[in-house]
Formats: C-alpha cells, sequence, structure tokens
C-alpha cells in the first residue's frame, strides 16, 4: 500500500513537472514569468498562453518552445481560435515566433514568421516588428535600399475646385517600404510599412491658390516631397448681356441675345435652358451670340454660365413679343421699371401714357441683389451667397464685394455675380454687412450695403440632440471594470459636446430586457442585434485590444441601427490605462470623430412638393445620406402689452422631422417622416431646418 502512494506521488510530481512548473529563475524584477491563467492543461492554448508569459520576460528560448508546441496543435493565427465549448482565445503563434525570431537576431526567420501570420490576420503588432526586422536588415547591409519613394496623387497640378473641403488621395510606393506620408504636415494613419500604400484625406482650403504638400519616407530614411498646387473657386463666373437692351418690347419673332461671360479660372458653357449658347474647354471669357425665338407676350430667357470649378451664375433677360404702342405693352414696361407694382383697376390707353409721361423716370443704374435678402434671416451657418447683378449706364469697369475685387469682368453695361462668402461655423447670431461697389468707364459709381440677419437655427434642446447609444465597450484581459469606465467615458464625452444626447441605462432598459441589456453592454457583437431596438440613431460598440504592458487600444463601430450598416471606424490609442487624463483626451477624441461624422447644420427649405423637400445644404457641408432633419418654425417673441418691451425672444419650436436621400453640390433632397409633422403646420420654402 506504501508503495503504491509513493508510486502515485512520484506520477504526480511528474505530472506538475510537464504541467510547466518552473523554478524561480524564471524571475525578472520580482515578476515570475512563465506562469498561465489556472491550471496548465498541456494543450495549444496552454502553450501558447505560456509562451506569452516567456516572451513579456524576454526568455526567448523557452517563449520559442512553447510557441512552437502551440504551432503544432493548431496551426492558423486567429482573433478567436475556440479551445473548447464556446471559449475562444487570441491565438497568434505564427506572429509571437516572428517577435521571438527578431529579438533573437534570426532575420529571415523573422520575416517569414510575420508575414505568415500577415497572410492569415493583418495586425498592427506583426506589422510593428516587421518593421523592426526590415530596419535590422538595412543596418546589417542584407538589404539593399536603392531608389527614394515615389508620391502619386488624386489631385492633378493646377486642379481647380469649387468647394473649400478637398478630398486628397495620395498613393506612394518604394523597394524597401514607404514608412511615414504626411499632407501639410499631418501624418497619415498606417499600419506598419509597405511598398504601396493608399490614403484618403480631407483637407480644407479658403479661396484662393494653395500649395498642398505631400512627404514619402521609407525604412532607411529617404524623403521624398511633392507639392500640388490647387485653386479654391468659390465665385461663379460673370455674365454680361450687351443685346437686348432690358426692359425690350419687339413686335419681332425672334430676338437676338448678345453677350459674354467671364472667370479668370475659366468658363466652360453658357446655356438658354438645355440650349448651349457657347462651349470651350475653359477660356477666360466665352461670348455668345444666338437668334432665339419669341411668344406672344413676356419671354424670360433664364442664362447659365458655369465655370471650369462647377460654379453657376444665372441671369434673366426679359422680353415682351407685341406692338410696343399698346396698352399691353406699356403696362408690361410700368411693371419692369417699377417692380413693386401699380395697381390700375381701369386705364385707357392714354391714361396709361399720361402716367408714364408724368412719372419720375427710375435711374438706369441699379444694384439687384437675388441673395441675401434683407426681408428674412439667412439661415445657413457656413456660407453666405451672394448673387445679383450690376445695371450701370455704360460698360461696367469695376465690380467688388466687401472690399474683395470680383475678378474679371464682360466689358457690358450689365452684369451678373455669384460668390459664395465662408461664415464661421459657430455663429448663431450676428448682423453681416455686405458691401457691392460698381463703377463703369464713365466714371459712375454704384455702391450697395445690405445688413444680413444671418440666424442660423440654434436649437440645444434634448430632443433635437442626436440620439446615440453607446453598448458594448469590451476585450479580452481588459477587467470589466476599465471596459465599463471607459464606455462612461465615451458617454460622458458624447454629452459634453452638447451635440449628442445618450441613452442612459434607464432608457435602454425600457426597450431591452435586463438579460438584452447585459448583453449588449458586454458583447460587441450581440450588442449590433441588439442595438437596432434602440430609439437611437446610430450606436457605438468597441472592440479593446491591450498592447505592451499598459496601452490599449480602442477601435469603435459606428453602426446605423435602421440598416444595422456599419457607417465608419472609430479609433484611438492610449498610451497608459492607468492614465485618467489620457483616457478622457481619447474619449473626446472619438466624440470628436463621431461629431464631424454628423455635421450640426443649420439650413432651410427651398422647395417644397409633396413630402419631398429640398434644402439649402452641399455635399461641402459634410452631410451623408440618412441623417435626419428636424423642420422647425419660429414662435413670436414674447411682448409686453403695456411698454412694447421684448421679455423673451421667439424660439425655435420642431414641427416636423425629415430624412436626407441624397446630397449634391447645389442642394439636399429629404423625404419627410410620417407621423413626426405637427397638425396644422404646413411645410413650405423658407421653413427653417437644422440636422439632428
Amino acid at each position: 500500500m506504501r508503495r503504491k502512494v509513493l508510486s502515485t506521488l512520484l506520477l504526480a510530481g511528474i505530472a506538475a513537472g510537464c504541467a510547466g512548473d518552473r523554478p524561480v529563475a524564471y524571475q525578472r524584477d520580482g515578476v515570475q514569468y512563465g506562469v498561465t491563467e489556472g491550471v496548465f492543461r498541456g494543450r495549444w492554448w496552454s502553450y501558447y498562453e505560456r509562451g506569452t508569459s516567456f516572451l513579456a520576460g524576454a526568455f526567448y528560448a523557452e517563449a520559442r518552445a512553447d510557441f512552437e508546441q502551440a504551432l503544432a496543435g493548431r496551426s492558423r493565427d486567429s482573433w478567436r481560435a475556440r479551445t473548447y465549448g464556446l471559449h475562444f482565445v487570441e491565438f497568434f503563434p505564427n506572429r509571437e515566433l516572428g517577435v521571438v525570431a527578431y529579438h533573437e537576431g534570426k532575420l529571415a526567420e523573422a520575416e517569414q514568421r510575420l508575414r505568415d501570420s500577415l497572410a492569415m490576420i493583418d495586425t498592427a503588432r506583426a506589422h510593428h516588428y516587421l518593421d523592426l526586422v526590415k530596419k535590422a536588415k538595412l543596418a546589417d547591409g542584407s538589404v539593399q535600399d536603392t531608389s527614394e519613394p515615389e508620391i502619386d496623387t488624386s489631385v492633378a497640378q493646377a486642379t481647380i475646385i469649387s468647394e473649400r473641403a478637398l478630398p486628397f488621395e495620395v498613393a506612394a510606393s518604394d523597394d524597401v517600404g514607404v514608412e511615414e506620408v504626411t499632407v501639410n504636415g499631418e501624418e497619415m494613419p498606417q499600419r506598419g510599412s509597405a511598398e504601396e500604400v493608399t490614403f484618403e484625406k480631407e483637407v480644407v482650403l479658403e479661396e484662393g491658390t494653395h500649395k498642398v504638400e505631400v512627404v514619402a519616407k521609407d525604412l532607411a530614411e529617404k524623403e521624398v516631397k511633392k507639392e500640388v498646387e490647387v485653386t479654391v473657386d468659390l465665385t461663379g463666373p460673370m455674365i454680361g448681356v450687351f443685346a437686348p437692351i432690358e426692359p425690350t418690347v419687339t413686335p419681332d419673332g425672334t430676338v437676338i441675345l448678345e453677350g459674354a461671360t467671364v472667370d479668370k479660372n475659366g468658363v466652360v458653357a453658357v446655356e438658354v435652358g438645355t440650349q448651349v449658347l457657347a462651349e470651350s474647354p475653359g477660356t477666360p471669357r466665352l461670348e455668345f451670340n444666338s437668334e432665339l425665338p419669341l411668344s406672344n407676350g413676356e419671354n424670360v430667357f433664364v442664362l447659365a454660365a458655369r465655370d471650369i470649378a462647377g460654379n453657376e451664375t444665372r441671369s434673366a433677360v426679359k422680353v415682351f413679343k407685341g406692338d410696343p404702342d399698346s396698352l399691353e405693352a406699356k403696362l408690361w414696361l410700368m411693371k419692369q421699371k417699377y417692380p413693386d407694382g401699380v395697381m390700375v383697376a381701369d386705364a385707357s390707353l392714354n391714361a396709361v401714357q399720361t402716367m408714364m409721361a408724368i412719372s419720375a423716370t427710375p435711374a438706369e443704374s441699379e444694384i439687384r441683389l437675388k441673395s441675401p435678402r434683407e426681408d428674412r434671416p439667412y439661415r445657413h451657418n457656413r456660407t453666405l451667397r451672394v448673387a445679383g447683378e450690376v445695371v450701370l449706364p455704360t460698360r461696367i469697369a469695376a465690380l467688388s464685394i466687401n472690399g474683395e475685387d470680383i475678378g474679371e469682368l464682360t466689358g457690358a453695361p450689365k452684369e451678373s455675380f455669384n460668390k459664395r462668402l465662408p461664415l464661421d461655423a459657430s455663429l448663431t447670431s450676428d448682423q453681416v454687412s455686405v458691401t457691392v461697389h460698381a463703377k463703369d468707364e464713365s466714371g459712375t459709381v454704384l455702391e450697395r450695403t445690405l445688413t444680413v440677419d444671418v440666424r442660423p437655427v440654434e436649437l440645444n434642446t434634448r430632443e433635437s440632440r442626436m440620439p446615440v447609444a453607446v453598448l458594448a465597450f469590451n476585450g479580452r484581459d481588459v477587467e470589466s471594470a476599465q471596459s465599463e469606465m471607459l464606455r462612461l467615458s465615451a458617454e460622458s464625452a458624447l454629452v459634453s459636446q452638447g451635440r449628442f444626447r445618450t441613452l442612459d441605462r434607464t432608457t435602454l432598459q425600457e426597450v431591452l430586457t435586463e438579460q438584452q441589456l447585459s448583453t449588449a453592454l458586454s458583447s460587441p457583437d450581440e450588442a449590433i442585434a441588439l442595438g437596432r431596438l434602440t430609439a437611437a440613431q446610430v450606436f457605438l460598440v468597441a472592440d479593446i485590444f491591450p498592447h505592451d504592458q499598459a496601452g490599449l487600444e480602442i477601435k469603435a463601430r459606428v453602426v446605423d441601427t435602421a440598416t444595422t450598416d456599419l457607417v465608419a471606424n472609430l479609433d484611438v490609442f492610449i498610451e497608459d490605462r492607468g492614465d485618467r487624463a489620457q483616457i478622457e483626451k481619447a474619449s473626446k477624441n472619438l466624440a470628436a470623430q463621431l461629431a464631424a461624422l454628423y455635421p450640426r447644420l443649420s439650413g432651410e427649405v427651398l422647395d417644397a412638393r409633396g413630402n419631398t423637400l429640398l434644402l439649402n445644404w452641399t455635399d461641402e457641408d459634410g452631410l451623408r445620406q440618412g441623417a435626419s432633419v428636424l423642420l422647425v418654425k419660429e414662435e413670436e417673441p414674447w411682448i409686453d402689452e403695456d411698454t412694447g418691451e421684448v421679455l423673451a425672444p421667439g424660439e425655435f419650436v420642431p414641427v416636423g422631422r425629415a430624412a436626407v436621400d441624397s446630397v449634391s453640390g447645389s442642394s439636399t433632397r429629404a423625404t419627410t417622416v410620417t407621423g413626426d409633422e405637427q397638425e396644422g403646420v404646413p411645410v413650405e420654402k423658407g421653413m427653417p431646418a437644422i440636422t439632428m
């Protein structure tokens, strides 16, 4: 019996040794390495876990032995390798063997192992060590750098654009690997070097000509620079009409429309409706001369000139076909000279002629503004569009807006203009002065100044903020308390933006059972399925990956709740998870990235047809399909009946909602959401709107 007990103890001791009990020698700075969490099972995942511990302590021979044992049990790297039942672990033996080989100086093996791992799963850690291997080979001379990096961009030299935001794509290549690319000094995010890399970046520029600098550096520290010249053109072509001289009455069946359009960057076309009067590849001046048919009565020809950047200016020419001495023609002429209107109950031709003879003739010089209008507030919070026409007795020689020369002129006595002036995006209410100054060749000066009431819709109620559900923040080897703290920090940063409202636990509990809520707050994959049950417009789920001793990488997915489609990936890196300031900074960075995806815009309805709306936002404003729009009305201010004092200004009140269907360079189309409209409040032209 005693022999049996001794045999059992001996076998147990042998088993314990096989299980990986390690001597005190595997200690550094008081930390024991070569350990596993729980019982060492002698399976591939146990060897991998222990090998990872050895590697962290720089015990490379022991780490290699364990990783090779793990690789013998399972050959492929994976983020989620199933061990038993529904238990999954991170498993990268190929990658970690490459890391070990690098530290051992076995560079050829290290490179092959790391490339094998990347062919299976693309990870930042594998890229990092592969770059270290390449640099080591360059240092020992086993790899030669024979050339400098090459740079190519999607934007050609002397590019002209009509928006301040420039989508910029960069492609760089190098024989040993491009390590870093910067655009105007800003480093592009890169997952390790590569022989060919491509980046997309939006560069925001003011009107004028700029140089965008791209710098590429390879692993051998060779650096190449490339500059691209970009011109931002926010000014449409000038249109000058030489004939007919307005207002014109003619008995003829046709009229000769003669004029010119100019633009410093080049005009490509002049059209009337679908008829092209003149076109060019982009000449600074484009003249037109065309005979157009007339119908009886008033004829309105809308000229449209488009420059090479895509800006468009429009000008209306009116001609009346009929007997110049007829009552209809005389009344039409009076209407053109007195656009405010003349009421005539019953008048003979002689009476009308007498009225016209004794009436003061209006000045031939005039500045007519189509936009902005003094009689109503301007709602857009990004750009102020100034458009109109100037009429002077002779050829117009100079034209400026707010002291800035408009550019080339056609030389006609009537010039039509169109220009966009950038506004401060943070503007909530202000009086903006616009001065149009013109002078003709005879010395006649004309100036018109108007004060525009720029009043973007400022609605900061809880209901006006975009609803966001921040669900699971989770990661292996990250304590649940830390994951929850990161999630709450992200929620807090979103709320502090003043742009979003987050759905708290109480609100989520109203639509999710306790079990569903627990799952949504702990599992990113399950949260995607459950997120569509919430009242949020989008929801965030995040995977957390530990790096080094204290680093954390957060990759947050923005998911559309209506479709569960992935909208975008947001990512931040925290070097020290114990530094609260770094966590708060990263959370603010996440919130800023989400705010950039869904900008807060103010505008108005340009037109409404049934439940289809046309809004005055363009693709320059960064609006995306599916975004929610609030339609609002401004209530009357509170006024003291006795003193006339304004006790409180009128507030903006939501009266409906719409969803964005498409965004173009000139406008945005949206569809009203049935059931959200306020009864008795029609959606009509000029109604204010904001994005949620």
